[in-house]
């Protein structure tokens, strides 16, 4: 399928279609303001899925020509932009979640087998809780973006910063690591304790990257409560490391 052109626009209904939904994937875990649905000019994204052996395979093609993919066990459950931008208080028109979709697209899936986002809770479920995301910057997020901003897209305190915690909650990186891709993606990928009190440690695992230009940001994040992502690692890995991008240079 090929990517359909679009315009810029201001959606009023950005705001209350993700933080409705976002206060259901868990304290401590969530899209960081501006760059979720407030961040829009993702222009005629096309999106396609199909299905190979216990796998489902899922690409995103954007309108400067760059690709997302990543795969998902298909027997989990997964949700797209219908699914993760509308809510059970307020049902998008046709045209609204084809302009929300214009501006800004995500998928969340879990391990968890249900038909409705609503009984997601994210990381901090006993089964694995993923999201991915793809935004395009607008241009005051372009000037102060940095390697910085790639670990708070979805984490509200950096786990490599002086205070990494916010309201209680604690985050730890495991692991960090720094890269630059042959057509000029820049990116980490880190492993992150998340201990939030009352509550078991979560971990979760994210790769995130930005364009050579400091335009477009992908993400996926895939983690779950500790004891879960003990047993659940290997498939968590395969689904993360599944997860590719590749940027027009």
């Amino acid at each position: 399928m090929q990517p359909e052109a679009g315009r810029g626009f201001h959606l009023q209904v950005e705001v209350t279609a993700s933080e409705k939904w976002l206060s259901r994937i868990g304290c401590g875990f969530r899209l960081k303001p501006g760059i979720g649905l407030a961040a829009l000019g993702l222009l005629g994204l096309a999106t396609s899925g199909c299905v190979s052996g216990s796998f489902s395979f899922y690409n995103f093609v954007n309108s400067a020509g760059a690709d997302m993919y990543f795969k998902v066990p298909s027997n989990w459950s997964d949700f797209g932009p219908s699914a993760v931008f509308g809510s059970p208080q307020q049902t998008l028109t046709p045209g609204e979640l084809s302009q929300v979709e214009a501006g800004n697209w995500a998928n969340v899936f879990s391990g968890l087998h249900t038909s409705s986002i609503q009984a997601l809770t994210g990381i901090f479920a006993n089964q694995p809780f993923g999201i991915t995301q793809a935004t395009k910057l607008s241009t005051a997020q372009r000037d102060t973006f940095s390697l910085a901003s790639l670990r708070t897209l979805l984490l509200p305190s950096d786990p490599l910063g002086k205070t990494a915690s916010t309201s209680g909650t604690v985050y730890t990186a495991q692991s960090y690591s720094e890269f630059v891709t042959s057509s000029g993606m820049r990116g980490s990928r880190m492993v992150v304790d998340v201990k939030q009190p009352g509550k078991a440690t979560a971990v979760l695992q994210q790769i995130a990257e930005i364009d050579a230009t400091t335009n477009w940001v992908y993400l996926i994040g895939v983690g779950c409560s500790q004891a879960c992502y003990k047993i659940n690692e290997p498939i968590i890995s395969e689904i993360v490391d599944s997860w590719s991008v590749r940027s027009v240079k």
